[in-house]
C-alpha cells in the first residue's frame, strides 16, 4: 500500500476541510435568511463573502487534485469518526478522521475566512 505524498496529503485534508466548510455555510445561509434579526444583511453579506472566497479555494484545490489524479469519497459517518477512501496512482487508501478533530478544523477554517483583511476595515472605520 502506497502512502499519500505530502502534497496529496495537503490537497485530501483541504478539500475535506472546505466541503465541510461550505455545507456548514450554506446551512447556516438558510437559517440566517429565516432568523428574527433587525439587521439581517450584513451577516448574511459576510456569509456570502466567505462562501464566495471558500468556493475559489475549493475549485482551486479540485483542479490541483484532478491534474495529479486525485480522488477523496466520503464513505462512512458516525457518532466519532469520518471515513474517506483516497483514490492517489492507482491506490486505494482508506483514511478515519475523528469528528470533534474535523469540527475543531472547519471552526478555524470559517474563522480565519471571517478575519481575513478585517484589520484594514477595522482601522478605516472612522473614530
Amino acid at each position: 500500500m502506497s502512502k499519500l505524498t505530502e502534497t496529496e496529503e495537503y490537497l485530501t485534508e483541504s478539500y475535506i476541510l472546505f466541503e465541510m466548510a461550505r455545507k456548514v455555510l450554506e446551512k447556516d445561509l438558510e437559517r440566517l435568511d429565516q432568523a428574527p434579526l433587525k439587521l439581517k444583511e450584513p451577516y448574511i453579506r459576510l456569509l456570502e463573502l466567505s462562501l464566495h472566497k471558500l468556493s475559489l479555494q475549493f475549485y482551486k484545490t479540485k483542479k490541483d487534485m484532478k491534474k495529479i489524479g486525485l480522488k477523496v469519497h466520503l464513505t462512512n459517518v458516525d457518532r466519532t469518526f469520518s471515513e474517506y477512501k483516497i483514490y492517489s496512482r492507482g491506490y486505494v487508501l482508506n483514511a478515519k478522521y475523528l469528528n470533534a478533530h474535523l469540527k475543531n478544523q472547519v471552526s478555524r477554517q470559517i474563522e480565519s475566512l471571517f478575519t481575513v483583511g478585517s484589520e484594514d476595515r477595522a482601522t478605516s472605520l472612522p473614530h
